[in-house]
């Protein structure tokens, strides 16, 4: 039952992402990001067990354990809790959200349309730039999966001292594709992966659209809603005032039903909110 949930979640989760097809991200370029956000994920988890054995800092140092009274009984194993889990649970989901919402931004050229400054050579440049970093990603993260498979393979023929050697030492291993390989790490890959993509990412996504960190709405992207109400105004505003010169210069003298000339006045007459604060 559990396990059908999960699924449901990320369906919900994925289908909402792609919902709208007035968004300038398409189809292909989502999933590019779902790949790029996969790969992170298994990069940062696999690069931070392997820095944990470059520096001597215990990355299989048991720091408590949970279930462990109670798996008699209820015929679930114990679950040992390390200093990589720890580390990966909070940091690592942590540094996988922001890289999350940095490629889908640089794919939607966020920071230019704030400007106005897209056109299709721009669109172009973004697509290259992220597929390209998720392609960097997706490169580091399979060499240190494979890195960390070979290291943890403890049985027959295994070359896990050579590894480990070579990762202190600073040196990059020659990997053999006869050397023997253990995946099962991956299945803890996954709790890091569900905590970015359900707790941190939904966490960080609600702190930017609420605009708490953008200096009311003053800082791009970190703005979200309160600076695109602003935004809103200030065009509402600025149609407002064409519609009267409009009929001004045509000699009208009424607009939607008012005095053109009483509703207009002088041009310093109205509150003009500054367009250079918000940029």
């Amino acid at each position: 039952m559990r396990h059908k949930f999960l699924y449901a979640l990320f369906l919900s989760q994925l289908f909402l992402s792609l919902y709208s097809p007035l968004h300038p991200l398409k189809v292909q370029e989502r999933l590019v990001i779902l790949f790029g956000s996969v790969a992170i994920g298994l990069t940062i988890s696999n690069l931070t067990y392997l820095y944990f054995i470059h520096n001597d800092f215990g990355a299989n140092e048991v720091l408590f354990s949970l279930n462990s009274r109670h798996s008699k009984y209820t015929g679930i194993p114990e679950i040992s809790v390390t200093k990589v889990m720890i580390t990966l649970w909070t940091l690592g989901s942590f540094l996988h959200t922001v890289f999350d919402l940095t490629i889908w931004h640089i794919k939607a050229l966020t920071l230019c349309r704030y400007g106005g400054l897209v056109n299709e050579k721009l669109a172009r440049m973004g697509r290259v730039v992220g597929l390209f970093i998720v392609m960097v990603v997706m490169g580091l993260g399979g060499y240190a999966v494979i890195l960390r498979a070979t290291h943890d393979y403890k049985g027959d023929g295994s070359v896990s001292e050579e590894v480990e050697e070579s990762i202190k030492n600073n040196e990059i291993y020659d990997v053999d594709v006869e050397d023997k390989r253990s995946f099962r790490f991956l299945l803890g890959y996954l709790v890091e992966f569900v905590l970015a993509l359900f707790v941190y990412y939904p966490i960080a996504v609600t702190i930017v659209f609420s605009g708490v960190l953008g200096c009311d709405g003053r800082i791009p992207v970190l703005g979200g809603r309160p600076r695109e109400v602003k935004k809103e105004q200030i065009y509402l505003q600025r149609k407002r005032e064409s519609k009267i010169l409009r009929a001004l210069k045509s000699g009208g003298s009424e607009v939607n039903g008012t005095d053109a000339t009483a509703s207009y006045g002088r041009v310093d007459s109205f509150d003009y909110f500054d367009e250079n604060q918000i940029m």
